[in-house]
This record gives structure tokens, C-alpha cells and sequence, in this order.
């Protein structure tokens, strides 16, 4: 394992995140390491970090400025396509790797070369970096990163339509990644990293991933991150269009269900209830939910013109249940 790997870190205005995200990729024992920044700031402090950033042997990091059109699809499409090395992970500026996670992801990786990457546990903390282990429970418990599922082998559809994927932190073959990236729909709202797993799963065909028993990635609940940004609304369309292998189509339909109810929860909190009577009317409003309490609810804001202080209270609930059952999928 001495080729290069690349890691790229799309950041917008947070240097001092970025800072912990970087030291968690130059901590781990892998050379050589090659890291990639990718700025969205209007500011200079990301690259005055990075100037005054002690970089050790047998890593290098690049700094690519803002564009003239920054997005967080932009950013990914150029920061993969900016990469030579066989395999490439994606970072968030505010999460982190593992102690060993890098490593022990990279040695999935070549352990395994009928995979196309590989992936693993995740750990929960909170804006002080502290270890959250009921929310790490819940967390892997939902995205079936649990016993059962450990040190396998899985269909890249099935990782990719029960979120077992992570939206960052798995490794994987650079020429698939950059493929995926380029294709991104136009606009996929708040959710890039669906998207782009989507994309992935489309592109490698019968594709599989590995997911490892090893902790290898720390996802950090950060204050004020994806609030009102959030829109569902694009990935739903995308999802609905997209040709998904008929194995998979009820892992599809349990996943529009749920990104379906987020769009309708993110428009009726703005005041677009026009837009969420069409989709509380859909055929992909799942049928077991209209006579509970939040199908009630949409039902009743799908024919009243609610204001938006009442019509926003599912959207506040549904976000404080960030890792309960709701998100699960059935398998």
C-alpha cells in the first residue's frame, strides 16, 4: 500500500474546524498523503491557516481558492477531478477521522479489491469534539453500521439507499468518484451527498462496498450547520427519476417516503403551501402515515391555509429526532 491517497475538504468559512479536520488526516500513520482543500470563504483566513499549518513528511496540502461560482456541488466536482491517486476520500471541514480511522478505511480498501471502497463505523460528537455514545448508538443502529453488517461486503445500491454510506469519511477508487461528481444533477438541494452516492451507484453498475468493524470517522454535531438551507425537495425529484435496479425499488420507495415528508416539512415552514399540497397529495405519501398525528397534520395544512408559525412545527419536531427510528429504512 504505498501508492498515494487523496483526501479532499470542501470548507466555507470555518478555519478553525478545518484546522481539527486536517490534524485528524495528518495524525494517521498512511504515506503519502496528499490533501486537498477546496475553498468557499469570502474570507482569508482558511488560507492563512493553512500558511501557518506545520505540515509533516510525506504530505502535502493544496489549497484551491474560491470560484466565481461557489457551491457545494462546485466545490466537489472540481476538488475530485483536481485528483491523480488511485483512491480518494471525502472530508467535512467540521468532521474528523478516527485515531487509525484513515488507516484502517485504507486497509479495508486493499484488502478488498472487488470493492470499489470501503467505510466504516461512525462516532457522534458535539461541537467540543466529546464522544456522544446514546447518539453513536442510535446513529449506527439507523444506518445499519451495526454487528450484523460489519466486516461485509454490500451491494452499492443497498449501502447507498439505507444510508448505510456515509456522506463522508468512506474511501474510494478516484476515476468512479470523479464520474460521479461530473454527473451531479444541477441542483440537489442541501443533499450533495445523496446525490452524489446516487450518481455512484448508477455509474458502477453491480458495484459493491465494504464496510469494516473498525471506528473510522467522527461526525461532529455542529451549531448552526444545514438550519434553514436544508431542502429536501431536489433529491426527492432526483431519487423519483432515477433508474434503480428492481432488487432495490423498495429501499427506494421507504427512502422517498422519508425524504418526501422532510420536503414537505421544509415548505410548509416557509410558507410554500402550495408546493407541499402537491406533495402531501402524491402518490409517495406513505399510507400508513396519514392517519398518524403528522399525516393528520399535512392533510389538514394540504386543504388550510395555516400560518407559518403552526406550519413549521412538524419541521421543528422532525429536526430534534435527528437520530431516531424515523429515518430508518426496513430491510
Amino acid at each position: 500500500m504505498s501508492d498515494p491517497v487523496s483526501v479532499c475538504i470542501p470548507t466555507y468559512e470555518r478555519p478553525r474546524l478545518l484546522q481539527a479536520a486536517i490534524h485528524s488526516c495528518v495524525t494517521q500513520a498512511y504515506r503519502p498523503l496528499r490533501i486537498v482543500v477546496g475553498d468557499d470563504s469570502r474570507t482569508t483566513e482558511t488560507n492563512e491557516m493553512l500558511d501557518a499549518f506545520a505540515v509533516p513528511d510525506g504530505v502535502s496540502i493544496e489549497y484551491l481558492p474560491r470560484t466565481s461560482v461557489a457551491s457545494q456541488r462546485d466545490n466537489i466536482i472540481r476538488l475530485f477531478n483536481h485528483v491523480a491517486t488511485p483512491y480518494v476520500s471525502l472530508l467535512h471541514d467540521d468532521d474528523m477521522f478516527a485515531p487509525s480511522g484513515m488507516d484502517l478505511t485504507i486497509k479495508a480498501a486493499y484488502e478488498n479489491p472487488s470493492a470499489i471502497g470501503a467505510f466504516g463505523v461512525q462516532q457522534i460528537v458535539d461541537a467540543s469534539s466529546a464522544l456522544l455514545p446514546a447518539e453513536t448508538e442510535q446513529f449506527n443502529k439507523t444506518y445499519l453500521r451495526t454487528k450484523e453488517y460489519l466486516d461485509r461486503i454490500h451491494s452499492i445500491w443497498f449501502s447507498v439507499l439505507s444510508l448505510q454510506l456515509p456522506s463522508n469519511g468512506f474511501l474510494l477508487r478516484t476515476a468512479l468518484a470523479k464520474r460521479a461528481a461530473t454527473a451531479l444533477p444541477a441542483n440537489p438541494g442541501s443533499a450533495v451527498d445523496v446525490a452524489f452516492a446516487l450518481r455512484l451507484a448508477e455509474l458502477s453498475g453491480d458495484a459493491s462496498l465494504f464496510l469494516t468493524s473498525s471506528v473510522t470517522h467522527r461526525y461532529r454535531l455542529t451549531p448552526g450547520a444545514e438550519t434553514e438551507r436544508l431542502d429536501h425537495l431536489p433529491i426527492y425529484t432526483f431519487l423519483r427519476e432515477i433508474n434503480i435496479p428492481a432488487a432495490y425499488r423498495d429501499l427506494q420507495k421507504q427512502r422517498l417516503a422519508i425524504f418526501l415528508v422532510a420536503a414537505i416539512n421544509e415548505r410548509l415552514s416557509r410558507g410554500d403551501m402550495q408546493t407541499a399540497r402537491e406533495l402531501i397529495l402524491s402518490n409517495d405519501y406513505p399510507a400508513e402515515l396519514r392517519l398518524r398525528p403528522m399525516g393528520i397534520f399535512h392533510t389538514a395544512a394540504a386543504h388550510l391555509r395555516l400560518p407559518p408559525a403552526v406550519a413549521r412545527l412538524p419541521y421543528a419536531i422532525s429536526r430534534k429526532r435527528r437520530f431516531t427510528r424515523q429515518t430508518a429504512v426496513r430491510v
